[in-house]
């Protein structure tokens, strides 16, 4: 995963000089400057190795010529008791030490390897790759003075963090140092690395036997203690994916064992070779006899003392991303024909995915409900039902906890469907699939979801109702919402006569002569009756000739859109309400509660804030937006929240939801944090390249992420984008109707009608989509107000950002201003 990141922080306070600093200074101070940003990441993972070789030569001592024997030598294998201080011969093959049945030295996962790549035996012991004999020679500046063998010890299993310079790797195996041709000999067993950002130690298991050089009779066996085997203090370790390697400590050592000989004093001649083993390993010699060849003692560089520092130490193995362990369950949250069908999705274990479709990272997980005849490796962006996405910082020790919204209209009742997730970004192929269920619903919950039609021949005459209740002279239509002139409900069609009797071949797409709905196209005749574009009733307006309200109803008797009044028509076509979702709820039901006065519930969470869980902050509030070159994408949330953007480019022109565009790409710039400022108000850069991209973000206050809020930014050429953009055209004698409304009555969702127009600014949306701010004008007028939300009268700021910009320019002007004072005054 690609991330950006930057901080950019005011500098100390200084003289500002110029107008550009004064600038500079007034940006500062509004917020503009000081936004920090930072980059999500998931924990470092540990890899998996199960094919780790050890490879250590320990010292050239160890396989030099000796002074007795011929030479030391290293053999696999625990050794076995020869009774006493003795050369080993070949017949101890088998018995002393191991071999295979080539006779070479191997003993389980150990082998004792030659510098030629071959494996050494008894009869080679004593030579190097190429051949040399090195029986005798005991002098460290003499040529092939040590044979260069090294212990090799396979399938070593663990974990390394390349990242962190980790390791934890564990062998089994032993090897045996026999010295003076075996007169003298010792075990280490199953070594074990661990290193912790580069320093660390080597444990493993000593055993052997004592022995004695002033008195070969001692002979014993020793009891077997853990201890360490190599320091690693002085240098660092450098851990990849693929192994490393370090020299032991040795060099600089001070051991504090008073063996057969002293440590010898370090000087300028013997500075380059004078240290020790480790305090473990050189304490267990002192038994066995050996304690002086681990440390430096007296001698020159002809001596063996230059052979007695470590060599370098191998480690190689194949480093492997652990397997993931996600565990995954769903269940069926709500199924109702207003909501659609929203699934919870619970996960474990996605702290730690696979890569995606693209070989790229995990940048968190897709969750989604899928028909179930769709083969996973043919979703795409444009078929899921519907698609949440949860992004890393959603992802909290490992688990997930997402909603996933199927509209109803997306789903069929014939079909059968799936929860299915896995690995954003990319396509569920492969090991990308985590999961995949189906989802199982109750006949209660197929029945909320689906319910069945009304019977639409069982409307009565003259004023029957069906499904609803009838007044004394007009019944309501509850299917559809449309009255004919005497209120009469149509419950199948909303269709209706003139005498108020349910006509199922009229067309209800036109009212009668005396104040009928046009419930199909929202128009209204010249009786006032409520304009509802779609059908929709305009439920922040009324008339002043009896239209019903959709949300709290008219005084002059007109009925609400679940019950029929005695002479006016309720206009619910589809049970909705104006523009901003209030008023009458579906199927012709009113929302009356939390209704405000003018007419608007706000039941739809559009203001961005949680759904209802106390514990999360509140969605961050971003509108969709067009950037130019600044590119910023502008939002706001609590203050002094991180917030998380995420984006994808959009591959699907006409997609409802920001997260149908998952990605047949990723996108370089993909993720990114931004702290709000102390007001709440954060930006960031919207990607480089020109096209439209869908968003999630995510605030998080104290730890807890928010619901994602969804919206759109699209990249252009231009500098900036248009804020001139919108619709067109005022009112000058009356509202403008926008959806065709008739002359005496009509209403616009910005601006009231004649004779008792309402105030529209809490529940209206201009045609920009921001809320409109017009009032009605008294008599049928509005004189001020135009759709877009723009005064005719004159070319204020309506965004933030323009408004951020005046203190800019005032301070501009202002420094300007006087510094041509100043100038003046210098003159004179």
């Amino acid at each position: 995963m690609t991330h950006k990141s930057a901080r950019a922080r005011a500098a100390k306070a200084r003289r500002l000089t110029s107008p550009l600093a004064a600038g500079a200074a007034i940006a500062a101070a509004t917020g503009l400057l000081g936004m920090s940003m930072s980059a999500p990441a998931f924990g470092a993972v540990d890899k998996t190795v199960d094919d780790a070789v050890f490879s250590w030569s320990v010292n050239n001592e160890s396989t030099g010529g000796a002074y007795f024997g011929g030479c030391n030598f290293l053999a696999a294998g625990e050794a076995g008791d020869t009774g006493m201080a003795r050369i080993w011969t070949a017949k101890d093959a088998g018995s002393i030490y191991s071999v295979d049945d080539a006779g070479k030295f191997t003993d389980g996962n150990t082998s004792i390897v030659k510098t030629n790549g071959e494996l050494s035996d008894f009869d080679s012991r004593c030579t190097d790759g190429e051949g040399n004999k090195v029986n005798g020679k005991i002098n460290a500046e003499a040529p092939n003075n040590h044979t260069g063998d090294h212990v090799e010890i396979k399938n070593g299993t663990g974990t390394v963090d390349p990242d962190n310079d980790n390791a934890s790797i564990q062998w089994e195996g032993s090897w045996s140092f026999a010295y003076y041709g075996g007169m003298t000999y010792w075990t280490i067993s199953d070594p074990k690395l661990e290193v912790k950002n580069g320093k660390g130690t080597i444990t493993g298991t000593y055993s052997g036997f004592g022995a004695d050089m002033d008195d070969l009779s001692i002979w014993k066996k020793l009891d077997a203690r853990d201890g360490d085997i190599v320091e690693i203090q002085q240098g660092e370790v450098d851990v990849t994916d693929s192994g490393f390697e370090f020299t032991p400590d040795y060099l600089g050592v001070e051991t504090a064992t008073d063996g057969r000989n002293l440590q010898s004093p370090k000087s300028s001649e013997n500075e380059s070779w004078w240290g020790a083993m480790p305090q473990d390993w050189i304490d267990f010699n002192v038994e066995t006899g050996q304690d002086s060849y681990w440390y430096t003692t007296a001698g020159a560089s002809t001596s063996i003392q230059p052979r007695k520092k470590t060599n370098p130490l191998t480690v190689e193995y194949t480093a492997q991303a652990p397997a993931p362990d996600v565990s995954t369950s769903h269940s069926v949250k709500s199924a109702s024909a207003e909501d659609g069908l929203t699934v919870n999705v619970t996960g474990d274990g996605y702290d730690n995915l696979p890569d995606s479709s693209l070989g790229k990272p995990s940048a968190g997980a897709y969750a989604a409900i899928v028909d179930r005849d769709l083969a996973s490796k043919d979703v795409t962006a444009g078929n899921t039902t519907a698609v949440q996405y949860v992004m890393p910082p959603q992802i909290k020790d490992g688990k997930i906890d997402v909603d996933v919204t199927a509209k109803t209209v997306d789903l069929d009742e014939s079909k059968d469907y799936d929860v299915l997730t896995w690995v954003a970004h990319g396509l569920p192929t492969g090991d990308a699939e985590l999961y995949r269920e189906p989802i199982e619903l109750t006949d209660e919950q197929k029945n909320a979801l689906f319910p069945g039609d009304d019977d639409a021949d069982d409307a009565a005459d003259d004023g029957a109702t069906d499904g609803a209740e009838a007044g004394d002279d007009g019944a309501a239509d509850a299917a559809e919402g449309e009255a004919d002139d005497k209120g009469a409900a149509d419950a199948a069609e909303g269709e209706a006569d003139d005498n108020g009797t349910a006509d199922t071949g009229a067309d209800g797409a036109e009212a009668g002569d005396d104040g009928a709905a046009d419930a199909a196209e929202g128009e209204a005749d010249d009786k006032g009756a409520a304009d509802a574009t779609e059908g929709e009733a305009d439920g922040a307006e009324s008339d002043d000739n009896g239209s019903a309200d959709a949300a709290e109803g008219a005084e002059d008797g007109a009925s609400d859109a679940a019950e029929a009044g005695d002479d006016g028509t309720a206009d619910a076509a589809e049970g909705e309400a104006d523009g901003s979702k209030a008023g009458a709820a579906a199927d012709g039901s009113a929302d009356g509660s939390d209704s405000d006065a003018g007419g608007a519930a706000d039941g739809d969470d559009s203001d961005g804030g949680s759904d209802g869980d106390e514990d999360k902050p509140a969605k961050p509030v971003v509108a969709d937006q067009t950037v130019g070159e600044d590119r910023l994408v502008k939002g706001k949330t609590a203050p002094n929240a991180e917030v998380n953007l995420a984006w994808t480019p959009v591959v699907e022109k006409n997609a409802d939801s920001q997260i149908k565009a998952f990605a047949a790409k990723v996108p370089s710039e993909d993720n990114v944090t931004v702290t709000a400022d102390a007001e709440g108000n954060f930006s960031a850069k919207a990607p480089s390249a020109k096209g439209t991209y869908a968003y999630s973000a995510i605030a998080t206050v104290d730890g807890v992420p928010s619901d994602p809020a969804e919206f759109t930014v699209t990249v252009t050429e231009d500098e900036a984008a248009d804020d001139d953009a919108g619709s067109e055209g005022s009112s000058d004698g009356g509202s403008a109707d926008a959806a065709g409304s008739g002359d005496d009555g009509a209403t616009d969702g910005a601006e009231a009608g004649s004779d008792g127009g309402s105030s529209a600014s809490g529940g209206a949306s201009d045609g920009s989509g921001a809320a409109g701010s017009s009032s009605a004008g008294s008599e049928g007028s509005s004189t001020g107000g135009s759709e877009s939300g723009s005064s005719d009268g004159g070319n204020l700021p309506r965004t933030g950002a323009e408004l951020m910009t005046l203190p800019i320019a005032i301070g501009l002007l202002i420094l300007g201003a006087g510094s041509v004072m100043f100038s003046r005054m210098r003159k004179r």
